[in-house]
């Protein structure tokens, strides 16, 4: 297949990129305390940011605590539905380690409904099917709706494209938080966006939760929480599934050239030694890096036949890894490819690296089991996925179900009395677990990771090339 045509298959289907993205993504302090983005000199928080308002109108929502009861703050005026409660105690701003608002904070929260807002890559430099994403973004948010929703309330899912970019990430936060009035942001994935977003989160007083990415500009902020294990830390387990489970000892990784993946490399680099893993290839390149340059990259990888990698951990843009892919694979350099996160793992992406390169290996950590497996874990998803849409649900659709059955348990973990400084107090310290995300215990940090799910691919699969391989492994 031409690189082009691996291009628009890539282009055109790939979702919550998790992985750095543009410049703007480093955010220091500056003008009386508030968060600025250095490469644009924005003020993105601080004292004219402030919160207002509260929720409008309804969904649905559950799921199951393990160790979560109500924590401390009060309600304001109760569960108020035109706003009065929540502009009255809404944020003010303040450090990027405030964990709320004003005290009793029900902004987004009114008797009957809960109003989220969820940011994620629709257009860009990687964009994802929009269908895919608006058609499973709240599918497990109104089947829960007839059973009650969370606490008696429903959840309304108010959703937002980031353009793949920090700054875009930043605006986008923004106006749900000063115009839709939600109650909490959710980070649908990228590095870049999660970390620009999580830091105005924090200076706002909102609740930010978001898929475990980088560690570094996320671990003082009060009110952050990662819903799977980061990067850093999974690279601990990716060691020790290279050594124990694929039986290689000569490792590399080529990443994107993002500052926010620094610690997810160190942390690799570390790994590897610490289980006798010799990285013969350590490569960083232009996370934006255009076709012929990324099929350089992968061409150069095996460039010295006495450091030959046997596994590769690729930590880039999908879009960026099929060339990668295709041109090692042009060279004969066909490494294992092996890695974390989520957005390698899915099966539009699993189709263009077989289209680039049939027979490659591949092995990815998820936080979501294989879809090929869903209904062992949860055969409610494709009941509800038919009932609402009329056909059956993708892996995008799969994976946004189980991300939202561990929102919904941690949202359910303060009772009715639910303010943004009830659910931060309600979540810090306590575990989740639903069946389907590995569980989250955040006893001792808000990164509450405790293992993952691997996938691996199979070409001769044109359905779904990715295939369940393990699943809640917190160690190999």
């Amino acid at each position: 297949m031409k690189r082009t045509a691996v291009i628009g298959l890539i282009l055109g289907a790939l979702i919550l990129a998790a992985c750095g993205q543009k410049s703007g993504v480093h955010l220091a302090s500056g003008r009386n305390g508030a968060l600025v983005n250095p490469d644009t000199g924005e003020v993105i928080g601080g004292a004219n940011g402030n919160a207002t308002g509260a929720g409008e109108s309804a969904a649905a929502a559950g799921g199951t605590a393990g160790g979560g009861t109500a924590g401390g703050g009060t309600s304001a005026a109760g569960g108020a539905k035109s706003g009065t409660a929540g502009r009255a105690g809404g944020a003010t701003g303040g450090g990027g380690t405030s964990g709320g608002g004003g005290a009793g904070d029900t902004t987004g929260v009114t008797d009957n409904s809960i109003t989220i807002g969820i940011h994620a890559p629709v257009t860009g430099a990687a964009p994802f099917p929009a269908t895919s994403f608006s058609d499973g973004k709240d599918v497990y948010f109104k089947y829960i709706n007839g059973k009650g929703g969370v606490n008696g309330r429903n959840v309304n899912v108010v959703f937002e494209d980031d353009g793949y970019n920090p700054s875009q990430a930043v605006s986008k936060c923004k106006k749900m938080v000063q115009q839709d009035h939600v109650f909490m942001l959710v980070g649908g994935g990228g590095t870049d966006q999660i970390v620009a977003c999580a830091q105005y989160a924090a200076s706002v007083g909102v609740p930010y939760l978001a898929e475990g990415v980088s560690e570094q500009g996320l671990n003082t902020l009060q009110n952050y929480f990662a819903l799977s294990m980061t990067y850093k830390a999974q690279a601990s387990l990716l060691a020790q599934y290279m050594k124990n489970v694929l039986h290689v000892t000569k490792v590399g990784m080529i990443r994107g050239n993002t500052a926010n993946f620094d610690d997810a490399h160190s942390g690799f680099l570390q790994a590897a030694a610490a289980n006798g893993l010799t990285v013969v290839v350590d490569k960083s390149i232009d996370k934006n890096a255009d076709s012929a340059t990324a099929f350089a990259a992968g061409g150069s990888l095996c460039a010295d036949p006495t450091k030959k990698p046997e596994a590769v951990y690729p930590l880039i843009a999908p879009s960026i890894w099929v060339q990668i892919v295709a041109g090692a694979n042009a060279q004969g350099c066909k490494p294992i490819w092996s890695g974390v996160g989520l957005t390698e793992g899915l099966n539009t992406v699993g189709t263009a690296i077989c289209g680039a390169a049939n027979g490659t290996r591949a092995h990815f950590f998820s936080p979501f089991p294989g879809f090929d497996k869903a209904n062992q874990f949860d055969a409610a998803f494709q009941q509800a996925y038919q009932q609402q849409h009329g056909k059956a649900g993708d892996d995008i659709g799969w994976a946004l179900w189980a991300a939202d059955k561990l929102l919904a348990a941690q949202l359910g973990a303060p009772g009715r009395n639910l303010t943004r400084q009830s659910f931060v107090s309600s979540v810090n310290g306590k575990s989740f677990t639903t069946g389907v995300y590995p569980p989250v215990n955040y006893a001792t940090s808000r990164f509450g990771g405790t293992g993952v799910h691997v996938v691996q691919l199979n070409c001769s699969d044109t359905n779904s090339p990715y295939e369940n391989e393990a699943n809640f492994k917190s160690g190999f």
